[in-house]
């Protein structure tokens, strides 16, 4: 079992005068198994909340801990090479390769991780999300909702430890918006894998497992 844990975490951007605190000493746990959702207003932390869980942001102060490995103390090429393996990121604006169908898409992205039996897992990935049969279609053959989920494909077929998702459901219409949902609840499921999402879509919280409240840089709810 996976444990991810942040302790004491603090973040701001600028310096002097122009210094702005982006997050104020927050501390949490998260667990697999369990569908967690980070919700809050515009600018509250969301976004940078999680690129600090996912390596892409070192913080000023406090540490980010996965499986007993202090992330925030790796250098710069052992942060990249932990988001390589133990990371699956999922954008708002889905970042696929326009040249590139869905099955290349994600099996480049498992090339970059030096994974291996690829063609399986990309077509296990892409059935999990519903996408099988459409695998050899180009982005502009699919709607947003397909491109979001060869996203989601893409995130999982390494098999990572942690999935995090920055605002999943904002480009989408509400059906679209619920299967996106649905998926990464399903796929949260593992009690392996720590799913993580950031949103302020009230479409997400009657699914959510917990929901962790961001105001101002600080934790102001966490409730099942």
């Amino acid at each position: 079992m996976h444990s991810v844990e942040m302790r004491d975490i603090t973040l701001g951007y600028g310096r002097g005068v122009e210094a702005r605190p982006v997050l104020k000493r927050i501390s949490l746990n998260l667990l697999p198994g369990k569908f967690t959702v980070i919700s809050g207003p515009s600018g509250s932390g969301k976004t940078s909340l999680i690129s600090v869980l996912g390596g892409m942001i070192a913080p000023d102060s406090g540490d980010v801990i996965v499986d007993g490995i202090n992330v925030t103390r790796l250098s710069e090429g052992q942060r990249s090479t932990f988001r390589r393996e133990k990371i699956g990121y999922i954008f708002q604006s889905f970042r696929l390769m326009a040249a590139l169908s869905a099955e290349e898409n994600i099996v480049l992205s498992l090339e970059l991780r030096k994974a291996d039996r690829r063609q399986e897992r990309c077509r296990a990935a892409l059935e999990i999300v519903g996408l099988a049969e459409k695998g050899r279609l180009k982005p502009h053959q699919m709607s947003h909702g397909e491109k979001q989920r060869v996203a989601v494909a893409r995130a999982i077929a390494h098999a990572p430890a942690i999935v995090l998702a920055d605002e999943p459901t904002a480009s989408l219409d509400a059906v679209n918006g619920m299967q996106v949902t649905n998926l990464l609840s399903e796929i949260s499921c593992d009690p392996h894998r720590t799913v993580a999402i950031v949103t302020h879509d009230p479409r997400v919280i009657p699914l959510a497992q917990r929901v962790i409240t961001l105001e101002d840089g600080r934790i102001v709810g966490d409730s099942p």
